[in-house]
């Protein structure tokens, strides 16, 4: 059983990084790069919400699974339910992965935004007949 796992996520990621092609960003106009942009900066924000929402959902379960613990001795002789227990474990596992995988989405969402903003300054174009005193000052007579 251990090794169809191990062939499932090898098979998994290997079909997942054959998907991501790389595009060219010099290639691209104002419209598909400002397209790019606000994709990479919704990427951004979900590896953001996933790693913050699972590191709080971890957290969260690990002080209700600690403290169910210590109310409940596990194993003291009798026949109870124990789905609260293991409804927190799911959730504490659930809320790692959440909170592992938010972080390379968050990294790559950033790195992508940033390409894209360097990508986009070619299309700035000084107005005719302007002096720039300062940083982002301009005058336009």
């Amino acid at each position: 059983m251990k090794k169809i796992i191990i062939l499932f996520f090898v098979f998994v990621i290997v079909l997942n990084l054959q998907a991501q092609k790389k595009i060219n960003l010099s290639e691209l106009d104002i419209d598909q790069l400002n397209l790019y942009k606000e994709q990479a900066i919704k990427m951004r924000n979900t590896g953001i919400g996933l790693t913050f929402g699972g590191g709080a959902v971890f957290i969260t379960s690990t002080l209700l699974l600690t403290n169910w613990i210590e109310k409940h001795p596990i194993f003291d002789g009798d026949d109870r339910n124990y789905t609260a227990p293991n409804i927190y474990a799911i959730l504490m596992i659930c809320g790692g992965v959440s909170g592992i995988s938010g972080i390379p989405v968050w990294i790559i969402g950033g790195v992508r935004r940033s390409n894209a903003e360097i990508a986009l300054k070619k299309f700035d174009i000084k107005p005719e007949n302007s002096m720039a005193f300062g940083l982002g000052v301009t005058l336009r007579f």
